[in-house]
């Protein structure tokens, strides 16, 4: 799917379920009064800004934070985590005409490792014949320094990793390209909570996951749903306390951590398909995982008999707020768009 459409979609459906959507309208701040729990503070409102220029004040019984990885209130609180482990970069443009399976698997995702197996590219299925193609690798492999400073080079980047991986390079060697280069520092990284009185975080804006299973969306949808039973609830009781608003937060951070175990596994070079020929009744339980069947315990089987294919010095990753992560002044996620087209 082309996000653009998709977000789109999903706003006009809240419109027709009775949702009163603004456009154009900046949310300058976050207002709190002295009267909350979580560090005296509860979240009573927010500051606007409106297309002319217009700056005032909106008051609301609870807030959601939804400004993904700019993270409104993560950053205001400092409640941001980086992940120890998942610290990569990736490079994308869309193509028009690149090989795409026919059938039941025409618009398949595939997830296409490195010769070197240090990276991998994403090969993803739009329509009107687009496909959306990527490279991912460490930071400072892809990289080595700041998007910024070498963005010039990125198209030169990409096509060497494509010219290196001779099953992308095949794939696309008829199509045309149809944008410029986009880049991304994409660390990964949670809030130490979910909630506060008065506001709740939701997708980004809570945290982001390594995309290699593009789950992405799943986990930003199932955090709102979550999100918003707990709102409901809690202005049905008069309860906009931490405690309520963020009682969905354990089974979701259970749930990330579940897709985040199959993420380092796969860059710690476990091997899946080892795996599944050695435990062929797992092979349903694996790909529940995969699918996004995250938020039940019945999925657990699999980590123990996971660990007795480790080699012998190895251990379980360690977890998300865990271990030694980069300092604060090397993480700072970015994003570089192309000129010209976009989707």
């Amino acid at each position: 799917m082309v996000r653009s459409e998709f977000d789109q979609m999903m706003l006009e459906n809240a419109r027709e379920h009775g949702v009163s959507a603004f456009e154009g309208i900046r949310v300058r701040d976050v207002l709190f009064d002295n009267t909350g729990l979580f560090d005296g503070k509860r979240a009573v409102g927010v500051r606007i800004q409106e297309e002319n220029g217009a700056v005032r004040e909106v008051r609301a019984k609870v807030v959601v934070d939804a400004s993904g990885q700019s993270g409104m209130l993560m950053n205001k609180l400092e409640l941001r985590i980086w992940d120890p482990l998942l610290d990569k970069g990736a490079i994308w443009t869309y193509w028009e005409g690149a090989y795409r399976d026919t059938g039941r698997d025409e618009g398949a995702t595939m997830v296409l490792q490195t010769a070197d197996k240090k990276g991998w590219f994403w090969y993803i299925p739009l329509h009107d014949n687009r496909l959306s193609v990527g490279i991912v690798r460490p930071f400072d492999d892809l990289f080595g320094g700041s998007v910024e400073k070498t963005k010039t080079a990125h198209g030169e980047r990409y096509e060497q990793e494509v010219a290196a991986c001779p099953a992308v390079a095949k794939r696309v060697a008829g199509a045309k390209r149809l944008t410029g280069y986009f880049a991304t520092k994409d660390y990964s990284y949670r809030s130490t909570t979910v909630a506060g009185d008065g506001w709740v975080l939701v997708g980004d804006a809570f945290g982001f996951l390594d995309p290699l299973y593009s789950s992405g969306v799943l986990l930003a949808l199932r955090s709102g749903e979550m999100a918003a039973d707990a709102v409901v609830e809690g202005l049905k009781k008069n309860d906009v306390s931490a405690a309520q608003l963020g009682k969905w937060g354990v089974p979701f951070n259970q749930g990330v951590d579940r897709m985040r175990r199959l993420v380092c596994e796969y860059y710690d070079g476990f091997s899946f398909g080892n795996f599944i020929r050695s435990y062929p009744e797992l092979r349903g339980t694996v790909t529940d995982l995969l699918i996004g069947d995250l938020f039940t315990d019945k999925v657990d089987r699999v980590w123990e008999p996971m660990e007795t294919q480790y080699p012998s010095a190895k251990r379980a990753p360690v977890r998300w707020n865990e271990g030694q992560a980069p300092s604060e002044d090397e993480k700072q996620n970015e994003l570089v768009l192309p000129t010209g087209l976009r989707p």
